[in-house]
């Protein structure tokens, strides 16, 4: 995924393996690839995209509205 991925191409890769971490701050975006795999459903669940293989294994967690994390931390405390 050297730099690309099906949301466009990512402005930084921090990570060359697995699990490795993809952000975009145009697209507010991030994503975790926590396992090799071919994402077969995914699932949105409060702002956070689970994707998962064939098998049920969740490969990828993608984070949407990056930005609004810290904000939504600070009210539920």
């Amino acid at each position: 995924m050297a730099g690309h991925y099906r949301h466009g191409s990512f402005r930084r890769k921090i990570e060359d393996q697995i699990p490795s971490v993809f952000f975009d701050p145009d697209l507010d975006f991030a994503s975790i690839k926590i396992a090799k795999g071919i994402e077969a459903r995914s699932y949105l669940r409060d702002g956070f995209v689970f994707c998962e293989d064939r098998n049920g294994k969740i490969i990828e967690i993608q984070i949407l509205n990056l930005s609004q994390l810290k904000i939504l931390r600070k009210k539920a405390a």
